[in-house]
């Protein structure tokens, strides 16, 4: 019954799914002001509760990047090419590599296929589709032409496409021209005789960079899982090094701080996690889920989603620990650079248009109600507590005495401010210890840099308050505030800059 009438009301119930997220968003984040005049305590508590809850999840935080980097440092030390060559059905297994263009420079290119061809895997076995955007199609297939003849066989088998444009139905964004590249490498599989029961899809940015070993460690990741056709595979060590030193401090500080939160989030939460960026599923898995959304402009969650609903639950991640490595935001100048990442996190936050599909998929689907609870806790969390903790707890307060003075001279008032204060304080001391784990894990600082700029650098890592109030929040909230008005994003792509030095370095 509820299905039929999901079904049948289709346009409406995606439109109030649209509003959800945004309406509690901004009904908690101004919850001070609206709830302080008429419940003044209960607010206070309200933020009292968050600041517990801040400091419970940093430790949560921190015990996740203390056990993934030790996770990391181990897996670092195998050899998961020899290890792999021993597992049954390890001589059918197949890797497909499907690479969106839209401009990159053959710098970036190069890197990336550079790290493809310097696999420790049978190349005979992998297999890349390459699509470029059509506009900037002449000069990226020249590019490309010329780095096959620099590698050679090392790549394997190199398809390149032109994805169109103005397809009907299409919106702009990476799902489009990612969805060609499979479709059309489906058919030259079907005109070779391949099998499609044989490939390891993997989805990989232009300016992406795999460890030599990425491939083997997926492939035995694949190998080793009993129900291996219902995961998908992502890498937990997610690194900016390409241009990790060439760019300022604020995107250092929001790549570092992607990079610490994925590998921390898989070893704490596995089972809440979709897939994003780099991921890789079975090809009939991509096939059965009909490939990615062409209508959105986002492709990484709506294909967690879409495949999680198709497969009534049954679907989850299996991660590994060795690397990728992408772009930090760079642009031309540095005010190019800030809009650039603005503008980059204002996509990333676009991804709340899974929540019409997440919720529609609950109401019309059987799975385990405890699943459905669990996801829609975890959902309900993300894009409510926290778009609005760090804003809450810094200035919740002060919110909540604007609006109702007397509060400040009730004993409660008075001793709660000053007990969130002190919980805060602890929760600052847990961004010490990241701060030597990031510089571990990630791309040392330049050996030519002067002292002081190498100190400053050590003290980027406490400054990640200040990016959780800007980069980590207002273009969050942005983009839910834009779906809940009925206002449809606008999509750029992420410039790909770098400097010689980097060029030279990757």
């Amino acid at each position: 019954m509820i299905k039929n009438l999901v079904e049948k009301h289709d346009d409406k119930f995606q439109r109030l799914f649209e509003i959800v997220p945004g309406f509690l968003t901004w009904s908690v984040l101004l919850s001070p002001l609206w709830l302080g005049k008429i419940a003044p305590y209960a607010v206070a508590f309200f933020l009292t509760f968050l600041a517990i809850f801040w400091v419970y999840r940093a430790f949560l935080h921190l015990i996740g990047v203390i056990i993934g980097y030790r996770r990391y440092k181990k897996e670092m030390e195998v050899d998961w090419f020899r290890k792999v060559q021993g597992l049954w059905g390890f001589e059918h297994l197949k890797h497909l590599i499907i690479i969106p263009c839209v401009n990159e420079s053959y710098e970036v290119l190069e890197s990336s296929f550079a790290s493809i061809a310097n696999q420790k895997y049978p190349p005979e076995n992998i297999f890349i589709a390459f699509s470029i955007e059509e506009k900037n199609s002449k000069r990226v297939l020249a590019n490309v032409e010329k780095i096959k003849r620099k590698f050679g066989d090392r790549l394997g088998t190199v398809w390149t496409f032109v994805h169109p444009q103005g397809i009907p139905g299409e919106a702009v964004g990476a799902a489009a021209n990612r969805t060609w590249a499979g479709r059309r490498a489906l058919e030259k599989m079907r005109e070779l005789d391949l099998k499609t029961e044989d490939f390891l899809m993997t989805t990989f940015d232009a300016d992406m960079r795999m460890h030599p070993q990425f491939l083997p460690r997926l492939s035995y990741a694949f190998l080793t899982e009993p129900d291996r056709m219902n995961r998908f595979y992502p890498t937990a060590v997610y690194l900016f090094d390409n241009n990790l030193w060439e760019v300022p401090p604020m995107m250092r500080i929001q790549a570092n701080s992607i990079t610490l939160a994925v590998l921390s989030s898989w070893v704490i939460e596995p089972h809440i996690k979709d897939t994003w960026s780099c991921y890789s599923v079975p090809l009939t898995t991509l096939i059965e889920t009909g490939f990615w959304d062409t209508s959105l402009g986002v492709d990484d969650t709506p294909f967690y989603w879409n495949t999680l609903i198709r497969k009534k639950g049954n679907f989850e991640g299996n991660h590994f620990y060795v690397p990728v490595y992408a772009d930090a935001v760079q642009d031309k100048g540095v005010i190019k650079t800030h809009v650039s990442q603005y503008k980059q996190l204002l996509r990333w936050g676009w991804g709340v248009i899974t929540f019409p599909i997440a919720m529609k998929g609950f109401l019309t689907t059987k799975m385990p109600l405890s699943l459905k609870l669990s996801k829609l806790y975890h959902i309900l969390e993300q894009y409510t507590i926290w778009r609005t903790v760090t804003f809450l707890i810094t200035f919740g307060f002060l919110l909540l005495f604007l609006v109702n003075p007397d509060v400040r001279l009730t004993s409660v008032g008075h001793q709660l401010p000053q007990i969130t204060g002190i919980i805060l304080t602890t929760a600052f001391i847990f961004l010490f210890p990241l701060t030597i784990f990031r510089a571990r894990i990630s791309k040392t600082m330049p050996k030519e840099w002067p002292w002081w700029k190498k100190f400053w650098g050590w003290l980027e890592g406490p400054l990640v308050i200040i990016n959780l109030l800007t980069y980590t929040f207002i273009p969050y909230v942005d983009a839910e505030t834009r779906l809940m008005v009925g206002k449809r994003l606008e999509f750029w792509p992420t410039p790909k800059v770098r400097s010689t030095k980097s060029r030279n370095e990757a």
